[in-house]
Order: structure tokens, then sequence, then C-alpha cells
């Protein structure tokens, strides 16, 4: 039976060619669902259109009932894979430039903010967005007055230019105010990368189930929704980890797509998307033995040959390494016409593996060595175990950001855990103090922090890029494949760590701040974790790994004094405990008498730049706009440690707006602690550095 006979059309839909194909061969409903396999609602419901991409294992059933040739069924399968992934009423396309239409037709955006917001908004469907996030994105760490009312005002046109006036009821919440900010609710009928993340899991469901026909034709659907780089048309996006994660999914299941065309001999299909893979990634080795496996594959020798020629210049030209054991392994298969078992070898996997022999380089150990005396901090450690365990599920990279104020002890918590679980990587751990809060007014550039992470996974110094997008790109690259710790250690903002995130799944990525890191939290689905001050039962037990529980026994009441006007925070301890350390005949009570005379800061004072709690707190202070210095020094010239939104206004004698964006601005910098809505705190240690800059101000008016 030919697919060409009349009224067989290639505009019929699947549903029409199934039923024009029964009727031919004499059947009705309930005999080719029976012969089929499949049930007679799913048959009514092709028939019918009300299942527009069925599944090719069942379209494979059907053509084999009705005895059409493989041709013919490769031709039925088409027809239902041809029909549009994506829905009419409202299609986002971020898989390539941003693209939106809107009832069939392109929608076009007046502004550039609007496009970078729909892109933030569109890397993370269904995740709230604050508005903060979305402010820094826009207009940088210095926005402009009510940057947020300008945002607002945004999103506001946005919304309007993704209503549907055919499907009204499915575009009226795309995009809803959320979390104190904005969330964009497209599902996979709207959103590209949403269509092509389950067409991906689909193909390896059938793949696992050995459907490599079914596997090929998914993927083939999958990997055609790409139209370029994610977002390659908003370069102020391409630092996201997000777009990196998107970006190593196309190429994971690129290669997965090449593995299951060559079980099914298939070779030349993949050939021009390989081709693509590697000229987008140049130094990426699963890509290049896949190339190399297609073009043996389909009789081109010389061609898989020069594939590894030219890899292995590139290689040695631009990181001073050689190819991997396994791709010269590869290369002497293919010389000696050996192809039969190469496309079983165990570096050019069928499935998406956190492990790969591509791993003959040095393994880094960067860790610092654990703190001694660590104690509590248990919700904090389980929080981020179960993120740990929840990342060995997940095809993407995961990321955490501890912050929290000064001297709270988020380096120590980060290296504390970090070496609890450093067997769990076994490609290596990576660690840099980035400088954000200390003795430099400037933090240490990503492009800095690259060369040592370069060189330590095998790179040569002579041969680190000189750029830092050349550098971002090498790193990433030596990092494929891997499962490696990152650990990056007093971070400024959101764009000194975005450089730094790697793009492999399998590599997890502990950022610790002073700042919450928004624009992590909101584009790279960063996980937060506050860090509070210690309790009262915690600050107990640090103080005794430094004086033993015998002493703090022998003066409870003294102890206590001690905990309270330390105000539980781990380096105040840590420096009281070091003064009755080196004093272990004075008595504690004398010590506490010392921090409530009204100097507290000077009693705490030990000599050492980095534990000196005026100097630590400055560090966050001078980074500060001059307008929430100023009103952190107000605030410091008060009595009263808590205080709400209209006294701040009061106190500061600037509009309520100015006042809001200048405390939203000392939250982010643990400078202060938002209570309540609207109320606001300050812990009395900072409340002592804020008065001295306040009676320092005084002094000089």
């Amino acid at each position: 039976m030919k697919m060409v006979e009349r009224g067989l059309t290639n505009t019929e839909s699947v549903g029409q060619r199934i039923q024009a194909l029964r009727l031919r061969a004499g059947l009705t409903q309930q005999q080719l669902a029976s012969k089929a396999n499949i049930s007679l609602g799913g048959l009514r419901d092709l028939e019918q259109h009300r299942v527009s991409r069925p599944r090719a294992n069942t379209l494979y059933s059907i053509a084999s009932v009705l005895g059409l040739s493989p041709a013919e069924a490769r031709d039925l399968i088409q027809v239902g894979q041809d029909y549009p992934l994506l829905a009419r009423d409202l299609q986002i396309r971020v898989l390539g430039i941003l693209s939106v239409r809107v009832d069939g037709m392109s929608v076009t955006f007046g502004s550039e903010p609007r496009r970078i917001l729909l892109g933030m908004l569109a890397l993370s469907p269904r995740v709230p967005v604050s508005i903060e996030a979305l402010v820094e994105q826009v207009y940088g760490r210095r926005p402009p007055p009510k940057a947020g009312e300008l945002v607002r005002s945004q999103v506001s046109r946005l919304r309007r230019k993704l209503q549907s006036t055919q499907s009204p009821a499915r575009t009226s919440d795309v995009l809803v105010s959320a979390g104190g900010g904005y969330m964009l609710t497209a599902d996979h009928s709207q959103l590209d990368h949403l269509a092509f993340e389950r067409l991906v899991s689909r193909a390896r469901r059938d793949r696992d189930a050995g459907r490599l026909e079914e596997a090929f034709t998914v993927y083939q659907q999958a990997i055609g929704l790409w139209r370029g780089q994610t977002l390659e048309d908003l370069p102020m996006l391409q630092v996201q980890s997000a777009v990196a994660a998107l970006n190593r999914h196309q190429e994971m299941a690129i290669l997965e797509y090449a593995a299951t065309a060559s079980a099914l001999n298939r070779h030349d299909d993949v050939l021009p998307v390989l081709y693509r893979l590697i000229e987008a990634n140049p130094l990426h080795e699963p890509a290049h033995a896949r190339l190399m496996v297609a073009l043996a594959g389909s009789g081109q020798q010389a061609a898989a040959l020069h594939v590894f020629i030219g890899l292995r210049d590139r290689l040695a030209g631009e990181l001073g390494l050689d190819p991997s054991p396994d791709l010269r392994d590869l290369h002497q298969s293919i010389l000696r016409g050996e192809l039969d078992g190469v496309s079983n070898l165990p570096y050019l996997p069928s499935a998406p593996s956190r492990q790969t022999a591509f791993t003959a380089r040095p393994v880094p150990t960067q860790l610092p060595t654990a703190p001694r005396g660590f104690v509590g901090r248990a919700e904090s450690i389980a929080r981020l175990d179960a993120i740990l365990t929840d990342d060995q599920h997940s095809t993407a990279i995961t990321s955490v950001a501890i912050s929290g104020t000064a001297g709270v002890g988020k380096s120590a918590l980060a290296v504390h855990w970090a070496r609890r679980v450093v067997e769990q990587f076994p490609d290596g751990h990576l660690y840099a103090n980035l400088g954000g809060f200390g003795p430099e007014a400037e933090p240490v550039p990503p492009s800095e922090v690259l060369p040592g992470f370069i060189e330590a996974l095998g790179g040569r110094p002579e041969r680190v890029p000189a750029g830092l997008a050349d550098r971002a790109s090498a790193y990433r690259s030596l990092l494929a494949g891997k499962r490696v710790l990152v650990v990056l250690d007093n971070a400024r903002d959101a764009d000194q760590v975005r450089p730094l995130l790697p793009g492999s799944p399998g590599c997890h990525i502990v950022v610790t701040s002073r700042d919450p890191l928004l624009g992590l939290v909101a584009t790279e689905a960063t996980h937060p974790l506050k860090l509070d001050l210690l309790t009262t039962t915690e600050a107990r037990a640090l103080l005794s790994t430094r004086l033993g529980a015998d002493r703090l026994a022998a003066e409870p009441q003294a102890t206590d004094q001690l905990i309270a006007r330390c105000a539980q925070l781990p380096l105040a301890l840590a420096v009281v405990g070091a003064k009755a350390a080196i004093n272990p005949t004075h008595p504690l009570a004398a010590l506490a008498g010392e921090l409530a005379d009204g100097r507290i800061l000077d009693a705490l004072h030990d000599g050492d730049a980095s534990t000196d709690l005026r100097t630590v707190f400055s560090w966050s202070y001078r980074n500060l706009s001059s307008g929430a210095a100023r009103l952190f020094v107000e605030l410091g010239a008060r009595s009263q440690t808590e205080i709400d939104l209209p006294a701040v206004a009061a106190v500061a004698g600037g509009s309520t707006d100015h006042v809001r964006r200048w405390l939203d601005e000392l939250v982010r910098a643990h400078l202060i602690t938002e209570v309540l809505p609207r109320r606001y705190s300050m812990h009395t240690l900072l409340h002592a550095y804020a008065a001295e800059l306040a009676d320092g101000a005084r002094l000089r008016a």
C-alpha cells in the first residue's frame, strides 16, 4: 500500500492519515486498536485530533498492522512529529535569539529592558524573580531613582504583549506577581526550552527501553528546537549559569542523539549537528569523539583522522595538553579500521553520565584545612546535605549561596561542610578567596582566578588564554564530564561569580558572601542559605572548645554575659575565647566587665586586622552607596537598635522611597535585619560600630 494514494497528502494530520489508511484496509477502530495493542479510546482520540503528538512506538504498531513498509512507517511517524511543538497562542523561544509569537504573529519589543526582563524570567519559569534581582540585571548595581517602579512599568507592558486574543484564558496569567517579584508561568507548549527538556526525557525513556528508532526521532525533534546559543542576542545574560546549563543540556542531547544514530548505523544524519557542536566547543573531547565515529562509520576515515589532528593541535596550542588516552585509543582504532566495537566504548556513553573516561588530568585538591573547633550549624549542614543529594539526581549544575553578616562564620561553614563531602567528588575540589570584602578596595576579578583553576585542572601556565571569555570557556571545557566541588569564598556580587560557574552537570558550587546574591538565586536557580547568629547553646559550645567546659562551669554568670555582649557572633566569641585562653588565670568576669564599659569594640580588638571587628565591619560599610552609608551612621546615633520605616524616614529626612531603597541596601549588606515587614534591627556590635561612626561625624561637623 502506497502512502501517496489520493487523499493522503502531507497537509493532512496524522489522525486523518491513520483514519484513511484504516478505512482502506477495511478495519474498524476496534479491530485496529486490538491488533495494534492500543486502547480504543486512544485510537479515537488520535483520529479525532485530540492527540497532536502520538508516541513513535504507537505509530510503529499501527503501521505494522496496516502493513506499511519501513519507509512508509517512517513517513507516518514524521507526519506525527511534524505537528508544531509549540502552541499557536504563545511561543517564547530562548534557544537562539529571543523570539516571541502571539497568535501566530511575531511580537516586537519597544525597549531593550523589556527583552532582558523576559529573558531572565524565561530562564527560570515558575520560579519567582525578585524586583531587586530584575533591577540589578537591567540597571546594574547603581540603578536610577525609582528603578523598581520602572521595572514594574516595563513588566506591565510586557504582560500586555504576551496576551493572546484567540486563547485569552491560556495567556491571562502567563506573567504574574509572586514572591515580591514576578514569575513566568509558561508551560512546555509555550516555552521552547521546556519543550526541549520534555522531549529529551522522552527520548531517554525510549532509548533505555530499547526503542532506538523512536528515541532517534524524538532526539531529532528536541535538537531541532535550537536556532543558536541560548539568548545569543542578549550578551548581558550570557554570563548566567542557567544559560550555560541549557547549552550544556544541548551538548549532552547531541551526544546521546549521535550515540543512538551510531547504534542504528545512521551516521550521516548526525554529521551536521556534530560539526556545529565542535564549532561552538572547539576543545570538547566527547563531541570530537562522536564526530570521529560518525565520520568513520559513514566511510570518511580520512576526515575522522583529520578531526583528531585538529583537536590535538588546539589542545596543545591553547592549553598545553595532549588528547586523553581514550581519545588516542579511538584514533588508533580508526587507523586500524576496527570500527565494530567503537560505538560501544565507555567514553562514548549512550546515556548521560556524571563520569567519563576523559579524566586523565590532574586532580586538584585546593580546599583549606577544616576549621578547628567548629560547632553547631546542624540545620545549615542538613540543608547543604539535602541540596547535594538532590544534585546527584540532576542534569544541571547546582550552586548554593551562603550569606550572612560579617563574622557570622560563612567561610567556616563552607569549608567544614566541603571537607565532610569531599570523597563524593572524585575529580577534585577547587577553592578561591574572591576578596569581595577585605583589606583590598577591589575584589579579585574572575579573570585572575581562572588561570589558577585552569592550571589546577592540568592546563599549562603559558597556554592560558588572555581574555575572560576565553579563560571561562577553557575552564568549562576542562570540567566537562567531571564531578568537581568548587568553593568560591567571600564573593562581592553575582557578576564576580558567574564566569566561575562550571557548565557541566555533576559539578557542585558553594559560594559565600555578605551579599545575598539575589541575581544568582533568580537566574541561576542558586539555593540561598542565610546564616544567622549562633544560638546560645552553640555559642557556649564554641567557648567550651577554646576554654574547656570546667572553666565555663566555674563562672556560669560571666559566661552568659560574654555570650550576650558578643551578640552570639562567632568572630567576637572567637576573639573573646582567644583573650581568655592566653590569660588562663584571669577571671571571665573581668573580661565580661571590659565588654560592658561602652568601648566594646576596643575590648574585642586583638591587633589582627582579619579579626578586628571594627575593621571587618568597615569592609561592608565602605561598599555602601552614599545614601545608605549616611543612613547607617544616623541609625548608630540612636540609642535603640530597632526602628520602623516611618521613624527611619523621619530620622533620615528623606522620602520614604529613597529611605526604603537605602534600607534594602543595608539589609542586602547584612548590616541590619528586617525582622518584620517595615521594621528593622541592628545587632549590638554593629550598632556599636555605627555609633562610633556617628560620634566621629559629630566631631568633624
